[in-house]
């Protein structure tokens, strides 16, 4: 939005624009003295060409990276295949890298190579099944004692601190909000 406004401005093509006014406010060192842009305004206005094209190419980086951002992030089939072995197990404790590699038949060191091809380690899996089963469980109503318990803390205040990590309020908080 930001990008195409810059653009619009720096061609002298928002006269007939809705936000021109407010463009206007907001960028006054973009207008000239009667709210046309700069552009028309003679030997100043390659400067302030120029000066618009890098504020453009500036909010469009700006622009693609918060949409990258903010896009969900899929999870991948093998991901999932591990996410899927590691939550039976997480009550146990068991949730050593070694083991879930030794139930999907790989070694630890191929399992932590395929988890880094797609850009996360065993413990962000971990961490991220972690938070969402708890999400999950408070919202259910389930006590703290007993959602630390199934996700293999060691005892509910590791499990607060953790939750509180997650989200920046107690698990308590979240579950009398639902």
């Amino acid at each position: 939005m930001i990008a195409g406004c810059i653009e619009k401005m720096r061609r002298d093509g928002c006269s007939g624009c809705g936000r021109r006014d407010a463009c206007a406010g907001l960028f006054p060192f973009m207008t000239g003295s009667r709210g046309r842009t700069a552009r028309g305004s003679g030997d100043a206005a390659a400067p302030r060409g120029n000066f618009f094209a890098l504020l453009g190419e500036v909010a469009k980086a700006f622009e693609s990276h918060a949409a990258r951002r903010m896009a969900p992030r899929r999870t991948s089939a093998f991901r999932a295949e591990v996410e899927r072995r590691l939550e039976p197990v997480l009550a146990s404790g068991e949730v050593g890298i070694e083991r879930v590699a030794r139930d999907l038949g790989y070694s630890r060191q191929t399992l932590y190579r395929r988890l880094k091809a797609e850009g996360v380690t065993y413990e962000q899996v971990l961490d991220g099944l972690r938070k969402r089963l708890a999400l999950r469980f408070m919202r259910e109503g389930l006590s703290v004692k007993d959602a630390a318990y199934r996700l293999g803390f060691s005892d509910p205040a590791a499990f607060s601190r953790a939750f509180k990590r997650w989200t920046g309020s107690s698990p308590s908080d979240m579950r009398t909000r639902h």
